[in-house]
C-alpha cells in the first residue's frame, strides 16, 4: 500500500467486532464516535472496495455522530466465501445482521451505500423488509445503479444516440457488451499488469480527471487488494443485477448523489432512482467526479449525511416530500 497524506488514514475506532450472518460468514464492523447520545450513521462500500475506502468521510463525521463502517463478505477483514455465495440474498442476510447489532434499539440510522452498498440496502428493503423497516430512517444511494449496469457502462467507447437531448451512449453492439463483462468479471489482466499499469486502468475506469494523485492511488491500492473470488463472484452477480422493482421498496426519505463522470454508473442510473423511489429528496450531481466520490468527493457526501441526520428524525417516520423537492440538482447532469 501507498503512503497517504493524513486525511487518508482513518482514526482509531472505539469498537472493532465480528458479526455473524445467518450462514456464518463473519462480518467485520468498526464503530468511530462510539458516544451516547450520538446519531448512528452506518456507511457500506461497494464491490471491489473495504470499510476503509469510507476513511475521508469517517474523518468527517465520527466528531459528531457514531459511524459504524463494515466489510462486506468478502472484502477487507471480513471472511472470504466460495463461488454461490456471492448473492443479493447474502447481501441481504449480511445488511440485516450488521444492522441488528450496531443499530440501537429504538433508534434509525442515517444509511449511505456507495455502489453495491447502495444495491444491498435496496434488496434488503425487499428481502429482509423488517430490518430495514426498524433500523434505517433515511437512506444516501451513493453512486450505484439497480440494472443495466453492463449495457450502461461507459467504460468503453459508445456511439451517442442521435437526437437525445442528454448525450445519452448506448452499448454499441455485441462487441462492446462482451468487452465490458470480460474486463470486469475477469481481474486477472489487471492483476499480471506491472501495478502502475494496473493503477492507471483502474483509474480510467473508476475516476475523472480531477482526482489527485492521493486519491488516485488510494483507489487503486484497495481494488487491487480485493480477493479474486470476490470480485468474480460478485461480478457475475451485478451482471445480472435487476432491482428497479425492488426500488419500490426502500420507503424511507432517500437521496440520491452522483459522479456527472462516472463510467460505472453512469447519472443514467441515478436520475432513474430518483424519480422512482416513493420518498426520494431528489438527485445531487458532483460536476466531473467519477464513480469513487466517497474518496474523491468527501466534503459533498459527508455534508449529505449531515442534511438527512438533521432534517429525518431518529425514530419518528418524516412526511413524504412534495412533489417540488424531488429532484435537486447541483451542477451539471448526463
Amino acid at each position: 500500500m501507498s503512503t497517504y497524506p493524513a486525511d487518508f488514514r482513518p482514526p482509531i475506532p472505539d469498537r472493532q467486532f465480528s458479526v455473524t450472518s445467518s450462514d456464518g460468514t463473519r462480518l467485520a464492523v468498526q464503530v468511530y464516535g462510539d458516544g451516547a447520545g450520538r446519531r448512528t450513521v452506518v456507511l457500506s462500500h461497494g464491490w471491489t472496495l473495504a470499510a476503509v475506502f469510507w476513511t475521508r468521510v469517517v474523518n468527517r463525521l465520527a466528531n459528531d455522530f457514531r459511524v459504524v463502517t463494515f466489510d462486506q463478505r468478502g472484502h477487507g477483514g471480513s471472511d472470504v466465501v466460495g463461488p454461490g455465495n456471492h448473492t443479493l440474498e447474502a447481501l441481504s442476510e449480511d445488511l440485516a445482521a450488521v444492522l441488528g447489532a450496531t443499530v440501537p434499539a429504538g433508534e434509525k440510522a442515517v444509511y449511505a451505500g456507495h455502489s453495491m452498498g447502495g444495491m444491498a440496502l435496496v434488496a434488503a428493503a425487499t428481502r429482509r423488509p423488517e430490518a430495514v423497516r426498524d433500523h434505517v430512517g433515511a437512506a444516501l444511494l451513493v453512486s450505484t445503479g439497480m440494472d443495466q449496469l453492463l449495457e450502461r457502462a461507459g467504460v468503453l467507447p459508445a456511439r451517442r444516440v442521435k437526437g437525445s437531448p442528454t448525450g445519452e451512449l448506448r452499448v454499441a453492439g455485441r462487441t462492446r457488451h462482451g468487452l465490458t463483462r470480460f474486463g470486469l468479471t475477469d481481474p486477472r489482466s489487471l492483476h499480471l499488469a506491472p501495478r502502475p499499469v494496473a493503477h492507471r486502468i483502474l483509474q480510467f475506469i473508476t475516476m475523472s480527471r480531477t482526482a489527485t494523485a492521493a486519491e488516485r492511488a488510494f483507489c487503486g491500492d484497495v481494488v487491487l487488494s480485493c480477493p479474486t473470488v470476490t470480485w468474480v463472484g460478485f461480478a457475475h452477480m451485478l451482471a445480472a443485477l435487476d432491482l428497479s422493482v425492488d426500488l419500490r421498496s426502500l420507503d424511507v426519505p432517500t437521496l440520491v448523489l452522483a459522479g456527472s463522470r462516472d463510467r460505472l454508473t453512469p447519472p443514467w442510473h441515478s436520475h432513474r432512482m430518483a424519480a422512482a423511489l416513493p420518498q426520494s429528496l431528489g438527485l445531487e450531481i458532483a460536476p466531473d467526479a467519477g464513480h469513487m466520490t466517497p474518496a474523491t468527493e468527501p466534503d459533498r457526501v459527508a455534508a449529505a449525511v449531515r442534511r438527512l441526520a438533521a432534517d429525518r428524525p431518529a425514530t419518528d417516520r418524516p412526511a413524504a416530500p412534495t412533489a417540488a423537492a424531488l429532484v435537486t440538482p447541483s451542477g451539471g447532469g448526463a
